[in-house]
């Protein structure tokens, strides 16, 4: 048999006679040319779902689960092969090529993520920002406006409904892509809407969409046919990946509650924006603290971070166990070791700073997340979802350093007791000039009135942030 190039890098054997039997059922009309390409399309969507649920199970997150469900829906339906256009489209959003490698940047941050063990949330994360930066990528170079042309010229074909239905359950659902790569809405949300209108749609006009793909799942377990070629899926293969994604999708809904409730944490910032926290508090004592430890409270997230935390005694970690059921906030005990940390920064809609710190331990997310304010002159850690808000008293110290500690605790407005506990955070720069600062937060048990002891440290969070080792996660949106 003759070997054809499909315009990719994979070159095929003529089509065998029962796939261009198969591609005369979808296109009946079709000429024998255009009864190859579609076999050949075909193939190659056979292939790339093969690379990507190769990739997918190497490095699994939630969203994965929903994509392998799609990409193997399409591939059953024979989508690829009706329309070139199509084809075209859902190669531009694959994670990998054909040989199994991230096809950009970001997804190679999200192979990262993976590897590193880094918690799930991070990996939604990751892949939402390089699915999103491919979709945008597609409809830039006019994709989809091409097969939404090539539809609109077979509109009385049921088929061709068939796509265009799937096309408006996915791409089409995904009103907020733009926003969410500038930082102006979470990327998360973004997904989160998508998937609320995508369902929405679905239930409303989405019945004919959802029985061709049920009646090619059952004929693909029941009446397989496809793969005869290396490296690709047959129909009963492809069949069992829909099956196990549809039964772990649901593990997506996660990703939605995360969306929803990070709707309006604020507009992410660029590292060279800030606020003046120290110079608002501290007025001319500002001079006294060091311009490094000054740069970084005035915009954390610009910094790389790691992480460690010490919990002295069955008391502290208590205390943290509870601090993390109740309010969802909080670290426990790592050991000695450090772990990977990101600081991340946003304006609110009045201004002020919306402050993440997560801490990666273990495969796990911790988080603190809170806002500070500045008040007449006082600074405030405000928890919002909590409805708390705490006193700060900053104080410039000695070798150019800072202290941040709690001081008043008030919950909607009502003062609480602090039991003689206390939290106080005192940073310094590094001693060798280079832009990094050290951070360690304190958590304290104040001595009994009266005595002349220091306060007991119950624990330690330390914190190494580096200003010029600076490597997001992810790539970055701003």
């Amino acid at each position: 048999m003759s070997m054809l190039a499909l315009g990719t890098e994979t070159a095929w054997e003529g089509p065998e006679p029962a796939e261009l039997a198969e591609a005369r059922a979808y296109s009946p009309e079709a000429s024998a040319q255009e009864l190859a390409a579609f076999v050949f399309r075909q193939r190659n969507c056979r292939q790339s779902l093969a690379a990507m649920e190769s990739f997918y199970r190497a490095h699994p997150c939630r969203m994965s689960r929903v994509h392998l469900l799609a990409a193997s829906a399409v591939t059953l339906g024979r989508f690829w092969g009706v329309s070139s256009p199509f084809a075209q489209l859902g190669a531009a959003v694959m994670p990998v090529d054909t040989s199994g490698q991230p096809r950009t940047q970001a997804w190679a941050a999200y192979a990262r993520a993976c590897a590193e063990g880094l918690p799930w949330e991070v990996r939604d994360e990751c892949w939402i920002d390089a699915h999103m930066r491919d979709v945008a990528g597609a409809r830039e170079a006019g994709l989809e406006a091409a097969f939404l042309t090539e539809a609109r010229a077979h509109a009385e074909e049921p088929l061709w409904r068939l796509l265009v239905q799937h096309l408006e359950m996915t791409l089409g659902a995904r009103l907020f892509d733009q926003p969410a790569l500038a930082g102006a809405v979470p990327g998360e949300t973004a997904i989160a809407h998508g998937m609320a209108l995508a369902l929405g749609r679905l239930l409303r006009a989405g019945w004919s969409l959802l029985r061709h793909y049920a009646w090619a799942t059952a004929r693909g377990l029941l009446s397989p046919r496809g793969a005869r070629h290396a490296g690709l899926l047959g129909d009963r293969q492809v069949a069992w990946v829909l099956l196990s994604s549809f039964l772990t999708a649901w593990t997506a809904a996660r990703v939605y509650r995360r969306g929803v409730r990070m709707l309006h944490r604020g507009q992410q910032v660029a590292c060279t924006d800030g606020w003046p926290l120290l110079a608002a508090t501290l007025r001319a004592d500002v001079s006294q603290v060091d311009p490094r430890v000054v740069r970084f409270y005035s915009n954390p997230g610009a910094y790389a971070v790691r992480a460690s935390v010490d919990l002295r005694g069955w008391g502290a970690r208590l205390l943290a166990w509870i601090a993390i059921r109740l309010l969802g906030q909080g670290v426990f005990d790592c050991g000695a070791r450090t772990f990977p940390a990101r600081f991340r920064t946003f304006r609110r809609a009045d201004g002020s700073m919306h402050f993440i710190r997560e801490l990666y331990c273990d495969g796990l997310l911790r988080v603190f997340d809170s806002d500070f304010v500045v008040r007449n002159g006082t600074l405030y850690e405000v928890f919002i979802e909590q409805g708390l808000e705490v006193e700060l008293e900053v104080r410039a110290l000695e070798r150019g350093g800072v202290s941040i500690r709690g001081r008043r605790v008030r919950w909607r407005g009502l003062p609480l007791p602090t039991f003689g506990l206390g939290v106080e955070f005192r940073a310094f720069p590094d001693g060798n000039g280079a832009e990094c600062v050290s951070i360690t937060g304190l958590l304290l048990r104040e001595a009994r009135a009266g005595a002349q002891t220091p306060p007991q440290v119950l624990g330690i969070l330390r914190y190494q942030a580096s200003h010029e080792s600076k490597d997001r996660i992810c790539v970055d949106k701003t």
